[in-house]
């Protein structure tokens, strides 16, 4: 009982330890336009946007990339 309990533990620590491994990092979506778009585009669709290491580096780098926010107009003062 005891080692069926331990490799158990060892097939789930190892099955979810490869779920984000071909996750792209925040600073390569903040270089692909094309690619980040794409993928902001369907984790917002998804139901829980914000679920995998790959959706949250694309709406990061979609945010902080200034592609949703609107910058202000320069001042002219």
């Amino acid at each position: 009982m005891k080692a069926e309990l331990i490799s158990l533990s060892l097939l789930a620590t190892i099955l979810l330890t490869g779920c984000d491994a071909d996750a792209k990092s925040l600073d390569w979506y903040k270089a692909h336009d094309k690619e980040r778009t794409a993928k902001f585009e369907e984790c917002r669709k998804a139901s829980n946007p914000r679920g995998t290491e790959d959706c949250r580096n694309a709406i990061d780098a979609t945010v902080h990339g200034g592609s949703v926010t609107k910058s202000s107009p320069d001042k002219s003062w």
